[in-house]
Formats: C-alpha cells, structure tokens, sequence
C-alpha cells in the first residue's frame, strides 16, 4: 500500500537544534500547558518532510491510511568500560617506554565503550500531505526540496510500480532521554518507523551544529561482498588438507625405511624411532598449520574488516564530538549479487535483496548479525555517525570476477596459488563479470539511498553528490592500461550543476563529493615528443619532479610545473562532459574529492588563457579537447595547513586512497581516510589518515 522512499540511510535529513528550541515560556504559559490535555511541556518541536511512495490514487485516501503509522526510534549509547585486566596483562610484556604509551591510552579510552541501543519510540503528528509528481534533476523545481521529489527511475521495478507520490510534514518532539543524550554528543540520529517493522534506519539527525566548525571524514572503495568473509576460512582449509596430504606421504616412506630388517630387536627399535618420527610429524604438521594460518591472518586484508574497524575508529571520534557525518564516494559493493547466486543480467529486476552484497553492506553499517558466521570476520560495531553514500562504477557490476584478474589476489594479501584454490569455489563467467547494469542498483536504492545525484546546504556551505557512472568502454586505452574510465555526466546533470551554480551563487564555498576522478595522470608523460626539445624534459624526468615544492627547493619557479602540459590529466577519469565537470571544479568548488584509483592524488586548478589539449578517448574519438585550467600537482593537504593558504591556492581537486582495497601499484597501501575539517565556516584541512593494527599507532597517528 505505501512505502517510505527518503530520507534514508545513505541520504539522511539533518535538523538544526537551536532553530527548533522554543523561547522562554511565560509562567502563565506554563500554567497553561500543566492543565491542557495534551500536555505539551518539551522545549524543542520539529517539523520536517518525508517522501512516500504508494498505490493509493487519492491524498485523503492516504492520509487515512497513513495517519497514526509513523514514529521515531532515537539511537542512544549503553557504555561499557574497558576490561583493566587486558591491558595490565599487555603491559606485563612490554617494555617501560612502552608501559608510559599504553597507560596514556588506557586513560583516554576511560571514556567508555559506546554501543548503539534503541530509545523509548517518539510518535510524530501530521502536518499536511501533498502529492508530488515525477521530476528529473535537470529541472529547477527539483532543488526546491530534494528529499520529497521523486525521480524517474522511482517507477517501474524500483520501487514496485507505486505509481503515486506523496510528500507528507509530520512534527514531533524531543523525549526527556533524547534532551539528556543531547547534552553530552553534538548530534543525535533518528531511524523512521513505517507500520509495525519497516524502518529507514539513521534518516534523521537533530543537531546542535551551526555549520561553522565541523568535522566529516570522507571513505572509499570499500568493496564488500560476502565472499571477503568467506575467503580466510576457504584458504586456511584448503591449505590444511594440502599440508596434510603432503606429510602423510613423507610419514609413510619413513616407516618403510626404518621398518626394514628381521630382528626382533630392530623391528622394535624401528618401530619406536617409527612412532617417536610419527609424533614428531604430526607436531610439525600442526606447529606448521598454526605459522600458516598466522601468516595468512597477517598477510589477508578482509574489506568487510576493513569497514568494520573503521567504524570503530569513526564511533571514538563521534564519542568525542569530533566528528558530524561520514561521505563514502562509491564502489560500496565489490559486485551486487552474491558468489553463492549469478544469475543472468536479465534477471536482476527479480533478484531478492537477501542475495544481494547491498545487504552485506547495510548489515555491516548497523552490525546486524549474518544468518552465517564465517572464520576471520572481527566482531562489528553499529556506525554512530549519519552516512551520505554515492554509487561507484562496481555498484553496477552484477557478478562476481576472477581473484586472478589484475591481480586481484595480490589487492588482498594473497598468493598466486591460493588464489586459484579460490578460483575453484567461486567460478566466474569472463562474460557475466564484465557487464554492467542499472537494475543492479535496485536494492541499493530500495534500501540504502534513493537519490543518485543529490545536494546539502549546511551553513554556507554547499556539498553536491553526483553519481558518476559505471565503466566506460569508450576509452580502451585506459581500460587496457587497468584504470578503466567511467561513463561520466550526462546532459541532465550538467543542467543540475548549472541550477545549483544560479540558485547558490556563493563562490568556492562548494564541496563536491564524486566518484570517477575529475583529474587523473598515467605513468609517463604524455606529451613527451613535443617536449624533446625543451629544458623541461632534462629537469622533469618523473611525476614526483612535477610537485610544486621540489621545484621551489631545486630553484625552478621560472620553470612552470604545471603538469597539464606533460601528462594525459584525463586518463582514467569521466568520459563525457570531461571539461564540463572542470569548469564547474574550477568555478565554483574550493574541494573535490574522489576516490576509484586506490591512491592519494592532489591537484590545484588556476585559469588558464594558454589552453593545453589532451585526446578525449583513443581509438575510437580521436578528437582534442581543451583541458580548461592550469593543473598542478602536489601532496596539498600535507603543504598547506591555513584557511587563507587553502583559499588563496584552491580549488583543490583530489583522490582519497582506499579503505577497503589496495592499488594495483601499491598493494601494501589500505585503510586509507581523508577528514576534513571547517574552521569559521572556511576550509581548514583535508588530510590522509591511515587505519592502523596497532590502536597505539592510531592513537598517535589522529
């Protein structure tokens, strides 16, 4: 009959605190709310808008099916102090240096352990109820109010055929728990209750931010599936049975030799050396089990646990009030359908969310327990923090791949042969796993985020999400050269960005989260030829010479290093509207950030009036195109460490490393996270983290 479409978990709704907070109330206002029936003592009413979707033709209809259906759950914190007795039991073992180190943490995390619990359920009232109508993004009514107007792509197989749409304000108001929660944490999150089960879990935030100093951290490529936790039990097994296999054979030429000889004495004798080389295999057989699987749980990097020590990490800080909300910039999932099932792309609009990665994803996010408990998955914890969640070019990827392809195995600590052991339990089609499809985003929306190209104004600052594509295969050159593009903006969004630029005219006060990278260079220099002549090419031989501060600390600031000139700025990045998306970068944004190339890149846009070209996607367009801005390059975040630097060098264009997976270039870099922050409404820094083993070394290192 209805279903509740926005907000959602990965498009979340905030709420200003303060805007809401009553005035001071009269005593004989206070004698009056004492007395009247209702009883409305709380000081914080709310009013915010919730988009449905449903097959009732009629508003009235609806509202009286609607009506008395809607609540709120608040997330709160049960804490738990950590047990003494482990870190006394560490510090036995450690020297004095580090005693000093690990007494310093313990005090730190006094703060208690947070665990996420319901609280007693907030009834919401109705407001009023207007029925919407379908609108693209390209059209200016749509920025009117983003959350309660629905898209094309709602109808059809996303959301059953619900034809009509209604935008229905409800108020609500705060509980006595919520306003004591509300005196410790900066923010508190909210899941919607529809009916007696449906929830859109973590869809609103009440908080006390003024969006003048704040925190958000940006993560991506997290790459989850269901077979990352399957992999550490299937590897460890399989080398089990082999090493078994292997030292049953030695034993038995053993025995064969000893045993030789007719004396009784011998044959006794032989028997004992036999038993006692017997024993002794079988401890080396086990001693060797336990080094290999020691070693495998060193050597495997699990995406699934790499989000879900994020997520730890990321709760510490929302303890602290030292972080807002969370961006993750695509590539959600490794694949949609889980290795258990493939079916054909045709079948995607049938396929049932619990076959689908997208559930491994939510229930990772809200530490939901799995129906199957694999050997190697860490235990999780509930993220704390609201999510804002864009799709990358794998979220449309239905099937999985073959771990061997780019080597894939190497990504996450494996060997050549263990990955083929995988091989065998997870049999790829090189057909199936190279397709793409829109239908494998039909759980993604259903389920996590509803909008595939969204904005947020917080304060005066402007954030944009936009949905970048999937894989291009215009541009082979790169897809050879294992960067694959991704489709790029088409048309409509282009339009969307131009009405965001009119309607919010506030310049480098944007922030633009996308997937595909606006900029991105190759290993060599692309227009090498044309520089053969040129002092350049004898002072610039690599990338790194290209950094702005090598050039200053070699006396090159008449040589410019602007590395448009040198190298293909376009390689692996958005197919269309390539130049488009840079003017937009270069006109209206002080950050963009990306992430698909597993790596830390940063670059600096200036205008340009000499225009350099770059090919727009060899062999099939061979066509040039201006490259809009000067480009430069360099590690931004680590050099400039002001709001006025940041402001006076912007816009900066960058890619965030993977939290999930490594590079191909660079396997043994993961766990990598950006957090931003904004000082006086300006931006203040945006640098690289990493995600450590060791919670001394990450105590440290934030």
């Amino acid at each position: 009959m209805g279903r509740l479409i926005n907000p959602n978990l990965g498009h979340p709704r905030f709420i200003n605190l303060e805007a809401n907070k009553r005035g001071k109330l009269s005593i004989f206002s206070k004698i009056k709310n004492f007395f009247s029936r209702k009883r409305k003592r709380h000081k914080y009413e709310f009013e915010t808008a919730l988009l449905f979707g449903s097959e009732i033709p009629t508003i009235q209809e609806f509202e009286d099916y609607i009506r008395v259906k809607i609540s709120l759950i608040p997330i709160l914190e049960e804490r738990k102090k950590p047990r003494k007795i482990l870190f006394r039991i560490r510090n036995f073992f450690r020297r004095k240096k580090k005693l000093k180190e690990e007494e310093a943490f313990f005090e730190k995390s006094t703060k208690e352990r947070a665990r996420a619990y319901r609280g007693v359920t907030i009834k919401a009232n109705i407001v009023d109820i207007q029925d919407k109508k379908e609108t693209n993004v390209d059209s200016a009514q749509y920025l009117e109010d983003e959350y309660c107007t629905p898209q094309p792509y709602f109808s059809e197989d996303t959301f059953d055929n619900l034809g009509y749409y209604y935008c229905v304000k409800i108020n609500f108001f705060l509980s006595k728990e919520v306003i004591e929660f509300l005196k410790l944490r900066t923010f508190v999150m909210f899941d919607i209750q529809y009916g007696n089960s449906r929830l859109n879990y973590h869809s609103i935030v009440v908080t006390k931010q003024k969006w003048k100093n704040f925190n958000f951290i940006q993560i991506s490529d997290l790459h989850l599936a269901q077979r990352n936790d399957m992999i550490y039990g299937i590897v460890s097994k399989w080398k089990r049975n082999t090493s078994e296999s292997v030292f049953g054979k030695v034993a038995s030429k053993i025995k064969s030799f000893f045993n030789i000889g007719s004396n009784e004495n011998n044959t006794q004798n032989a028997a004992e050396k036999n038993e006692d080389i017997t024993m002794r295999n079988d401890n080396e057989e086990e001693n060797d089990n336990d080094r290999q699987d020691l070693s495998l749980k060193k050597r495997l990097i699990n995406p699934n646990n790499q989000l879900r020590k994020f997520i730890k990490t990321a709760n510490k800080k929302v303890q602290n009030n030292k972080l807002d909300f969370i961006v993750l910039t695509g590539d959600l999932v490794d694949f949609v359908v889980k290795s258990t099932y493939s079916p054909y792309v045709d079948e995607l609009k049938n396929l049932n969310y619990e076959m689908s990665n997208w559930k491994v994803f939510k229930d990772i996010v809200l530490n939901l327990k799995p129906e199957t408990k694999f050997k190697g998955v860490i235990e999780g914890e509930e993220l704390l923090s609201p999510l804002f969640t864009i799709v990358g070019n794998h979220d449309f990827r239905p099937n999985c791949y073959d771990f061997k392809w780019g080597s894939l195995y190497r990504k996450i600590g494996l060997k050549a042969f263990e990955a083929a052991a995988l091989n065998e339990v997870f049999s790829t089609s090189p057909i199936t796993a190279l397709s793409k499809s829109e239908n494998a985003l039909k759980h993604y929306l259903r389920e996590i985020n509803p909008s595939l190209d969204f904005s947020l104004r917080l304060g005066d600052i402007n954030f944009i999400f936009l949905n970048s594509g999937g894989d291009s295969f215009k541009n082979l050159r790169d897809l050879v050269a294992g960067h694959p593009s991704v489709t790029g903006l088409n048309s409509d969004q282009i339009t969307y960005l131009e009405n965001l630029a009119n309607s919010r005219p506030d310049q480098k006060n944007t922030v633009l989260f996308i997937h595909g990278p606006p900029i991105n260079i190759g290993k060599k220099q692309y227009f090498k030829k044309r520089f053969k002549k040129s002092s350049q090419v004898k002072i610039r031989k690599k990338l790194e010479d290209f950094k702005e501060s090598i050039s200053k600390k070699l006396g090159l600031e008449k040589v410019s290093p602007r590395i448009d000139s040198s190298y293909n700025v376009k390689f692996g990045t958005v197919s269309k509207n390539w130049d488009k998306l840079i003017n937009f970068c270069l006109d209206h944004t002080i950050l963009s950030l990306s992430g698909h190339t597993h790596l830390t890149k940063e670059f600096r846009l200036e205008p340009s009036e000499e225009k350099t070209k770059v090919f727009d996607a060899p062999p099939f367009f061979l066509r040039r195109i201006e490259v809009p801005a000067k480009i430069f390059y360099d590690i931004y975040s680590e050099i400039y460490t002001s709001s006025k630097e940041i402001k006076d060098k912007g816009p900066f264009v960058v890619q965030t490393p993977a939290l999930g997976l490594a590079s191909y270039r660079k396997p043994n870099i993961v766990g990598g996270y950006r957090v931003v922050r904004f000082r006086w409404g300006d931006l203040k820094s945006f640098k690289v983290k990493y995600m450590r083993q060791n919670p001394f070394k990450l105590l440290n290192s934030n």
